[in-house]
């Protein structure tokens, strides 16, 4: 299972990335309401990181980030955010990490999210490119950890994340961070007003910006790798 979901999200990255010039800031995003109620989110950006020189020191600080997530969902957002499951291992030490939370939105609705993430770092070599890649995909059935549809909302996040080494257009090195994300608040048993909801989707990008400061500070902590 880690091996394929690596490999069709990093295929689906390299063909969002194929006709992008990856030197320049990039970012389209659009939200939507379904047919069906849900409401959704969906963003892809690129960011040169001129000041980085290491792609494994950015992704292990990006790592990091999501390793502890519910504090930094709770400091950027404000809204309180547990961790229903154990402490997570960084997905880059073993084979998936789950990230089960629990988010009380402005003390007024519960919000439950569960995902597994999968990461991976490749180090230069012949023919191969370095790159960190990580994937965190919601978890559709949990049976340790049922989603509460009478009491809760339900939040699912897909993050595809790509670090990697490219020529500025002086042929100069250059670390190179694409994400994309999609957001999808599943229409709820419980009455969500839409303030509740645009707050929601404005803290994941919230979040989403916290992450990209910590990968651009990554390399003013440390040598060069």
């Amino acid at each position: 299972m880690r091996e394929q979901r690596l490999s069709c999200a990093y295929e689906f990255m390299r063909e969002m990335l194929r006709h992008m010039d990856v030197t320049l800031d990039f970012c389209e995003q659009k939200r939507l309401t379904a047919i069906n109620g849900d409401v959704c989110s969906e963003r892809f950006e690129i960011v040169p990181l001129p000041e980085a020189r290491s792609v494994k020191r950015v992704f292990d600080a990006l790592e990091a980030f999501v390793s502890n997530m519910e504090i930094s969902m709770s400091e950027v957002d404000g809204d309180i955010t547990i961790r229903e499951n154990d402490e997570p291992q960084l997905s880059l030490n073993a084979p998936v990490a789950q990230h089960r939370f629990v988010t009380t939105v402005a003390n007024m609705v519960q919000m439950d999210t569960n995902n597994a993430a999968f990461a991976e770092y490749r180090p230069p070599g012949p023919g191969v490119e370095e790159i960190g890649f990580s994937i965190n995909d919601p978890i559709d059935e949990d049976e340790l950890y049922p989603y509460r549809p009478d009491t809760r909302v339900r939040q699912d996040v897909t993050v595809i994340i790509m670090v990697s080494r490219h020529r500025d257009k002086d042929g100069k090195p250059l670390i190179v961070f694409s994400r994309w994300w999609s957001l999808c608040l599943r229409k709820s048993h419980i009455h969500v007003p839409k303030f509740i909801a645009d707050r929601i989707r404005n803290g994941l990008e919230s979040v989403s910006a916290s992450m990209l400061a910590a990968a651009e500070r990554a390399d003013a902590r440390g040598s060069v790798i």
